[in-house]
């Protein structure tokens, strides 16, 4: 009967994904920052009603994504 082999797995440290997790965060906060400032200006003619709601989604899931943010580096508000 032969033996099999088996690969010994190799240790996976976080460090590498992390940074790149890190990155597309920053990559992400740009991307909302250019599009935030293509949004309609609050006196434009053209401001609609699904703008505000819109805006007001987007105050919301900024907000979680910042209470998220607070929880994992330990700050309270």
């Amino acid at each position: 009967m032969s033996k099999i082999q088996t690969l010994t797995p190799r240790p996976i440290e976080p460090a590498p994904a992390y940074e790149n997790g890190h990155q597309i965060a920053r990559d992400l906060l740009r991307h909302i920052e250019l599009q935030l400032d293509r949004m309609q200006r609050p006196d434009s003619k053209d401001l609609r009603w699904h703008h505000v709601r819109a805006v007001n989604l987007i105050n919301a899931q900024l907000s979680e994504v910042a209470t998220l943010l607070d929880e994992t580096n330990g700050v309270r508000n």
